[in-house]
């Protein structure tokens, strides 16, 4: 049985890195401009900032907290420059709003890269527990009747090897550092059962590429761009799984492969935002094709989570397959799919099982200035 982790940049949070959209936003106001972002607006502040995007950010104090909202907002400030830019000047605004997207993309790359766990940083800690609990516990956290139904569903299904497969959207280092300190990656007795092996495949696959290596940041599809303001090869390089296709490596295939054959997807660390709408689509396909085949989707929830109240507690997990559902238009579904969909949805609040690494001392002191 292939069961297969996507992970976002929640997970990198949880161990401890400064990776969120406010922490690179601040640093590069800070560093590059001299503005504090805690600041009022101020138009001489904004007279500083050279780069369109930062630009706008700046002047709608915006300040999404996750990665897909940078993007989706990437997308909506190209609609906004447009219909404010005349027409003589459009083409070279266009020019201008993609060397800043390039510039983004280098400074993201950068800030990074002085962020995560450095290539020299010796790790003494052995992860294997970490890995043991993460194959086995992916699912405590569900209410009784869903626990019971996942776990009966697992341990049924007749594999005596269930295999661990992890697709990050991070860029970061930080799921192949856990890794490589963990000296087992293949345990027996999965889920109390003697005749069970669970392995885990440590080639990770860095879907929107890696630190130093196609660092992909963009919309999902056309429609979240601005009509009639760039040209064909420059919105391709804007759209993330076109972006994926046309650079010449395989991490879109391998994803879509390894999407395709999991019985089980887990989804933790990652908004179900509309920029990657064309993988939701992927794992929906997935599910559609086999009633047995399981998502999981593990939300986090700053607040204290209420389960006194039954109403709650369903009005809750409704938000969050809605969530999933509302990105899957294109594919045109029927009542009884969707009804399908709902009960291979599974969702579980601030799980403690999933890869609960603390390295925040093997983490570097943040730099004053982008490398």
């Amino acid at each position: 049985m292939n069961i297969t982790f996507l992970l976002g940049n929640g997970f990198d949070i949880q161990c401890g890195l400064k990776t969120s959209y406010f922490n690179f936003y601040e640093f590069i106001l800070n560093d590059r401009y001299g503005i504090n972002i805690e600041d009022e607006y101020s138009g001489e502040n904004f007279k500083k900032i050279d780069n369109i995007i930062y630009g706008q950010i700046y002047s709608t104090k915006e300040t999404p907290e996750t990665w897909a909202d940078l993007e989706l907002q990437l997308g909506e400030f190209t609609k906004i420059v447009s219909s404010n830019t005349d027409k003589e000047i459009k083409n070279d605004i266009a020019e201008k709003f993609l060397d800043d997207y390039e510039t983004l993309n280098e400074d993201l790359n950068s800030y990074l890269k002085i962020v995560q766990i450095q290539d020299d940083t010796e790790i003494d800690t052995d992860y294997s527990e970490v890995l043991r609990t993460t194959t086995t516990f992916f699912y405590d956290g569900l209410l009784s009747n869903d626990y019971l139904e996942v776990h009966n569903k697992l341990v049924n299904n007749r594999a005596e090897t269930f295999n661990y497969n992890f697709i990050s959207f991070n860029y970061t280092n930080t799921l192949t550092k856990i890794f490589n300190n963990s000296e087992n990656k293949t345990f027996s007795n999965g889920f109390n059962n003697s005749s069970m092996i669970q392995n885990i495949y440590s080639n990770v696959i860095y879907v929107h590429g890696k630190v130093d290596f196609f660092v992909t940041l963009g919309v999902n599809d056309e429609s979240q761009i601005a009509d009639n303001f760039f040209n064909t090869e420059d919105i391709t390089d804007m759209i993330k799984p076109n972006s994926l296709m046309t650079n010449r490596e395989n991490m879109k295939s391998s994803t879509e492969e390894l999407i395709r054959n999991s019985e089980v997807i887990v989804i933790f660390g990652m908004s179900l935002g509309k920029t990657d709408r064309f993988w939701w689509e992927k794992i929906a396909k997935n599910l559609l094709s086999n009633k047995n085949n399981l998502l999981i989707l593990h939300i986090y929830e700053r607040n204290n989570i209420d389960i006194v109240v039954p109403r709650k507690v369903r009005k809750r997990r409704e938000k969050y397959e809605q969530q999933f559902l509302s990105h899957l238009d294109s594919l045109d579904l029927g009542i009884e799919e969707i009804n399908q969909l709902k009960t291979q949805i599974y969702v579980i609040t601030n799980s403690t099982h999933i890869l609960n690494v603390n390295l925040a001392e093997y983490l570097p002191e943040l730099k004053k200035e982008v490398e």
